[in-house]
């Protein structure tokens, strides 16, 4: 072909091109376009123009509530005696672990997490629980699917659910 023919072919299209009608847009007034635009902002911004409140402890999917466990509870109407120097730790670990209260387990990958007196705790953590004022502070020595083992110094417990 003859470069003169390319480029008569090449006019062609575009003459063809150019008479095909395409439907007319319709004409948007630019007062109509503006407010439709300002509703459109106005829809996407109005969380962070007016954002909703933020969560309380109440909305805390994780909270059991504020009353003790049933299993926590002491049914037997035993009076459970106070710290006193010289006590034994089996005698402190129990009365600890009497105060405790268990709002549910968790698995987090390979990790279990139980949660106690509403504070996550993991295996190795120190839990601080108070007895007549006084300090106590607990190791959770294992947390397994239906048991928990606390230490005292030497002295062991373990809680079954």
């Amino acid at each position: 072909m003859k470069p003169n023919s390319h480029r008569s072919l090449l006019t062609l299209l575009l003459a063809a091109a150019a008479s095909v009608a395409l439907p007319a847009a319709t004409p948007v007034i630019g007062t109509q376009l503006f407010q439709e635009t300002d509703a459109r902002i106005e829809d996407m911004f109005q969380h962070r123009n007016n954002p909703p409140k933020p969560p309380g402890p109440h909305d805390d999917p994780f909270q059991v509530g504020d009353a003790p466990l049933a299993s926590n509870l002491n049914l037997t109407g035993k009076v459970i005696p106070s710290v006193a120097p010289g006590t034994s730790d089996e005698a402190v670990l129990r009365q600890a672990a009497g105060s405790l209260v268990f709002g549910g387990l968790l698995q987090i990958g390979d990790v279990q997490v139980l949660v106690i007196n509403k504070a996550s705790y993991k295996e190795g953590g120190i839990l601080s629980v108070r007895l007549q004022g006084t300090p106590v502070y607990l190791r959770i020595i294992s947390i397994t699917a239906n048991s928990v083992t606390l230490g005292l110094n030497e002295a062991r417990l373990t809680l079954r659910f």
